[in-house]
């Protein structure tokens, strides 16, 4: 399973910025106080990796492989301390596949395979790590929707079993920010439901697809999401939705 279109490129790194826009999970009014003050030191650092790396991620997603290596060097020295450090292995794990882009453009095909499954299989294991972290449901989600909307192959098994994961990661996200879903950013809200709608609409799912282009027009009115998503709505089905991040800039 690989992409050599460089669109991904840009679709890696405009859907992956959600990670850090979505708010965090909500801390339980009925957690004692020690309780709190762990679950916010732990946050704390979790921020600090990504206000650390992201950047170095995003440049090397479009291109620059100085700055990509020093954000997988920094993740590698976390995971040479804890090899459990599920959003380090997310991270670490995006950047494999943005190495497995480069081999395959230079031609490389074997290195390119090799660095492909290394990186699907450590965002995979991060998943099953921390199954209730919102940033690697988001990264890893995001990841393979990327992958999914910029190459498709219908007759890959493995490459559905994996988009229908992520999507229902997605949605597992979506019901966790859904109480407070309006207080999140409009960018955030747009391009979570933009993702599950392409996603659905690439598995030819029509009634998930129509769902979610539906619920934009309720949860991002008056703005370019709403737009698209009528501009979507009008068209006959069967279709596939290509989404491009709103208002992202790298």
């Amino acid at each position: 399973m690989r992409l050599l279109n460089a669109r991904f490129l840009f679709l890696l790194s405009a859907l992956t910025l959600v990670v850090m826009l979505l708010n965090s999970p909500r801390i339980e009014d009925s957690a004692d106080a020690a309780s709190r003050e762990i679950y916010l030191f732990e946050l704390q650092q979790e921020e600090s990796l990504d206000a650390i790396v992201r950047n170095d991620f995003f440049a090397g997603m479009m291109g620059d492989k100085v700055r990509l290596e020093r954000g997988m060097k920094y993740c590698e020295d976390i995971l040479a301390k804890n090899p459990k450090h599920a959003e380090a292995l997310v991270w670490h794990g995006g950047g494999l596949l943005v190495r497995a882009v480069h081999a395959y453009t230079s031609g490389d095909n074997k290195t390119g395979d090799k660095l492909w499954n290394k990186g699907i299989e450590e965002m995979n294991h991060a998943a099953a790590l921390e199954p209730q972290n919102i940033r690697v449901k988001i990264g890893r989600s995001a990841t393979l929707i990327g992958y999914a909307q910029s190459g498709w192959d219908p007759s890959d098994t493995q490459s559905r079993v994996l988009l229908e994961s992520a999507l229902l990661d997605y949605e597992a996200v979506y019901r966790w920010q859904k109480p407070n879903f309006r207080d999140i950013p409009i960018h955030s809200r747009g391009e979570l439901l933009f993702g599950l709608a392409s996603g659905w609409s690439i598995l030819g799912n029509e009634n998930k697809t129509s769902e979610y282009l539906r619920l934009i027009l309720k949860e991002c009115k008056n703005s370019p999401y709403e737009v698209k998503a009528r501009r979507w709505l009008a068209k006959k089905w069967p279709l596939v939705i290509q989404h491009d991040c709103i208002g992202c800039h790298v």
